[in-house]
């Protein structure tokens, strides 16, 4: 769904705001495998999913852990570089072919401080941001493996069709020899 629609089918949207977002995001098509945000950058660009699959992840030695996947109307929000000047620690890559829109965080912040509908949006967008990333700590701390699995087959049904194994097992925290076990007694 085109971003701009997204956002009005959440909240009434002045034009002004909307002319204003229309002016500063850009839109690129990403291919599969893809890096959308490479890791250790000091991007200040809110990434939102219009459509495809990507995953976040972080790098750690010879291999990287998958932290999130992104599919439709999801956000990637490089909370370190945004919000404290630092090197992000994770990256975006694309599973599928994958439509980006990025728009600068400074950019949405000016269009938001003159529109309190956006101002409530962005409020939102960041509890939601907030929600996941405790849920996740919260999962892999007091969940089995099977109800993280789970857990990602209802929130994401068709991620066996775009991420590797590799990368779902990550994200679940196992081995794939494990998330095999757990795929053969569905």
């Amino acid at each position: 769904m085109d971003f701009i629609e997204h956002i009005k089918q959440q909240i009434s949207l002045s034009q002004t705001a909307s002319d204003g977002l229309t002016k500063s995001i850009r839109r690129k098509v990403y291919a599969k495998k893809e890096l959308i945000l490479p890791v250790e950058s000091t991007s200040k660009q809110i990434y939102f999913i219009e459509q495809g699959t990507a995953r976040v992840f972080y790098a750690q030695k010879s291999k990287d852990v998958t932290l999130h996947f992104l599919q439709e109307n999801g956000i990637g929000l490089p909370v370190d570089s945004i919000f404290y000047n630092q090197v992000c620690k994770f990256g975006i890559e694309a599973l599928s072919k994958t439509t980006v829109v990025t728009i600068a965080y400074d950019q949405w912040d000016n269009i938001a401080n003159g529109d309190i509908a956006l101002q409530k949006f962005t409020q939102k967008l960041m509890i939601g941001y907030i929600k996941n990333a405790t849920d996740r700590i919260y999962n892999l701390k007091f969940q089995t493996p099977k109800e993280r699995y789970d857990n990602l087959l209802n929130e994401f049904p068709a991620i066996f069709l775009e991420a590797s194994l590799g990368h779902i097992a990550s994200y679940l925290g196992i081995t794939q020899e494990t998330l095999s076990r757990l795929r053969a007694k569905k």
